[in-house]
């Protein structure tokens, strides 16, 4: 004759379901909670602050061009980093930046 508690022993348990589905909606709903607030502050519009700062990186970057130690290829990096700021500023502003070009 069985044991009672050896049939169920042999088994297995299974999990609580309302248990795992409430954890996994929670999961779910914090994953959509992170996503909204990244997309509101990314679809928030630049300040006029904001311009600014950005043109003034932009003429930075055009002056370190100047700069008499750098090699050749740090300047052509340079160059290249600069004039990739300007594209997404004209992207972003839909107008040039004052400083579209290294001094001379």
């Amino acid at each position: 004759m069985k044991d009672a508690s050896s049939s169920r022993d042999a088994t297995p348990r299974r999990a609580n379901k309302p248990g795992c589905l409430g954890l996994i909606v929670g999961a779910i709903a914090f994953i959509v909670a992170v996503y909204a607030v990244i997309i509101y502050f990314i679809s928030q519009g630049a300040t006029p602050e904001d311009e600014a700062g950005e043109e003034r990186a932009i003429a930075q970057c055009w002056q370190s061009l100047a700069a008499p130690e750098m090699n050749d290829r740090q300047r052509h990096t340079t160059e290249k980093r600069c004039q990739e700021m300007t594209e997404q500023f004209e992207l972003k502003y839909g107008q040039a930046p004052s400083v579209t070009r290294p001094p001379s």
